[in-house]
């Protein structure tokens, strides 16, 4: 038997602009990504009248085809919802017709840059991106590969990352990943990687967390400027500049514990002014009751002890609040000294030259580079930076 076959997936209608609103130029232009579960087309029995050779042609969101079987691919099921046929995906990804069958693509291919054409890109799968991905826009993805470069973006990348070009100004938000990143230079950037960063040239001005260790892999390559953490070691071939630019090294410790610390220390902080707060209002309540005695009426009294009662309520709660961040602030330290006890090899490894004005921290030990030096290797030893 045919069927008329209409397709729910496609543009995201909201890109359909309505004049008397404003226009997203940053909407993603692609198809949308799906769930499993999600129904993508309709299925509509044909007369032999309507599917005859001469009516009317197919539009872009419908077909015919002669048997319900036809448009079905692994990747989807056919329902039945309420006496209608419904094809239904079975996966996550981005639909698509292929071969007059509705196949899911877990990963995504853009032939060009990522910009005003193709908007933000939510990506459940791999991402590949044949161009760069330009300013302004957002880009998530379990693996992430742009052959251009990257700028002024908002990137989240759960698994790999990989740039052929640079990074460069993506300081508005950090461009997370979640394994590794790998770049051919990085410049005034924030970029967090849970495990390495590779840098195939230079890093400038930027700021630079990874769970392990930062690797700038050419010999030539330079870092200065900025902030880098790394929970293990730093390879470089120049660190610093002659001018004794400003430059922070903090090597040995988990650079993602030590920001939940950081975090955590400040919403204990903001708790303890609360408390602060709520107990001077009680003690000023005390003192008014006490020395106001018969002067005050009974209703402002009344209505003095009744805050009283919701102040303490709110004081007993905002103290158990506080005693439960400040064990989980304890619990993050003992974490961060374990990290530290059991991680034996944190260096800083400098291939070509060591310019002075580095501040270096490596676990516990602290020190200012005053000397410029050429390669040298650098760790820590009962809470002293030593040469090695």
């Amino acid at each position: 038997m045919p069927y008329r076959v209409i397709l729910l997936f496609g543009k995201d209608p909201g890109n359909r602009p309505d004049s008397r609103e404003t226009v997203d130029h940053y909407r993603s232009n692609i198809a949308k990504p799906v769930t499993a579960g999600q129904p993508l087309a309709r299925l509509y029995p044909l007369t032999a009248e309507e599917s005859a050779p001469s009516a009317a042609p197919d539009s872009a969101d419908k077909l015919t085809i002669q048997d319900k079987t036809e448009i079905i691919s692994p990747m989807v099921k056919l329902s039945e919802d309420d006496g209608q046929l419904v094809i239904i995906s079975k996966e996550n990804g981005f639909p698509a017709l292929e071969n007059q069958r509705i196949v899911i693509h877990k990963n995504l291919t853009i032939d060009g840059d990522i910009n005003f054409h193709t908007g933000n890109i939510d990506c459940p799968g791999d991402l590949l991106v044949k161009g760069s991905i330009m300013s302004g826009f957002k880009v998530r993805a379990e693996n992430l590969t742009v052959t251009g470069s990257i700028e002024n973006a908002e990137i989240e990348c759960r698994g790999n990352l990989i740039c052929g070009g640079g990074i460069v100004a993506c300081k508005d938000y950090p461009l997370t990943c979640g394994a590794n990143l790998w770049c051919k230079y990085i410049e005034n950037s924030r970029i967090e990687a849970k495990k390495n960063i590779f840098i195939g040239g230079s890093s400038l001005h930027s700021f630079l967390r990874a769970g392990s260790d930062i690797i700038l892999c050419h010999s030539l390559a330079v870092l200065v400027g900025g902030k880098s953490e790394a929970g293990h070691s730093l390879y470089s071939g120049t660190l610093g500049a002659k001018w004794a630019t400003p430059t922070e090294i903090v090597l040995g410790c988990e650079p993602f514990l030590a920001k939940k610390l950081d975090n955590h220390r400040l919403k204990l902080e903001k708790l303890e002014m609360e408390l602060d707060e709520l107990k001077e209002r009680v003690d000023q309540i005390n003192t008014f009751l006490q020395h106001e005695d018969g002067k005050t009426t009974r209703h402002d009294a009344k209505s003095l002890q009744e805050e009283r009662e919701l102040v303490e309520s709110k004081l007993s709660y905002i103290e158990q609040k506080h005693n439960t961040a400040l064990t989980k602030l304890n619990e993050l330290k003992n974490q961060i000294e374990k990290f530290k006890r059991t991680n034996f090899d944190s260096n800083l490894h400098i291939t070509e030259h060591l310019f002075s004005g580095i501040y270096l921290t490596i676990k516990d030990a602290e020190t200012r580079i005053e000397e410029e030096s050429p390669s040298i290797v650098m760790q820590e030893q009962n809470d002293e930076i030593v040469t090695q």
